[in-house]
């Protein structure tokens, strides 16, 4: 079985500014701001963005549960967020009142990533449980609690 999985974020990730992927960076520039965030280009990069825990429940119902020998499935939350809205939304979970600056010089492609996971439900049953906000509630909760 192939798993084509969007951007998986949570606890545990590596929120190493310099290594790190988009939603990993954002909590780790949101969380050490004093005053502001840089947000590198315009911000209007979108991404799915998955809970962990969204596609532990995946595997184990495609372990248990998928009739054929073999097959491909999208994972992903379904609906994409720009990096401009991810930030404002990180912030808001975060409490402080952080000013944003976007930084035009640096790299922006406008894409949208965003994945049709209905094959996953018609064939599985599985629809992710965790909505983006209680995900960024929940990492941001573990993140204070082990940074």
């Amino acid at each position: 079985t192939v798993i084509r999985h969007s951007n998986i974020y949570g606890p545990y990730d590596k929120f190493d500014l310099e290594k790190s992927h988009v939603f990993a960076a954002t909590v780790a520039k949101v969380m050490s701001a004093k005053t502001g965030v840089k947000v590198w280009g315009t911000g209007e990069e979108e991404r799915d963005l998955l809970y962990v825990t969204d596609l532990v429940d995946f595997v184990h119902k495609a372990i248990t549960t998928q009739k054929s020998d073999f097959s491909i499935y999208n994972v992903g939350l379904g609906q994409s967020i720009s990096i401009r809205d991810l930030v404002y939304k990180v912030i808001s979970s975060s409490g402080k009142n952080l000013e944003v600056h976007y930084d035009t010089s640096k790299p922006s492609i406008k894409t949208k990533y965003c994945l049709d996971s209905s094959k996953a439900y018609n064939e599985l049953g599985w629809r992710p449980k965790v909505s983006l906000e209680e995900g960024i509630k929940r990492t941001i909760d573990w993140y204070r609690i082990n940074n």
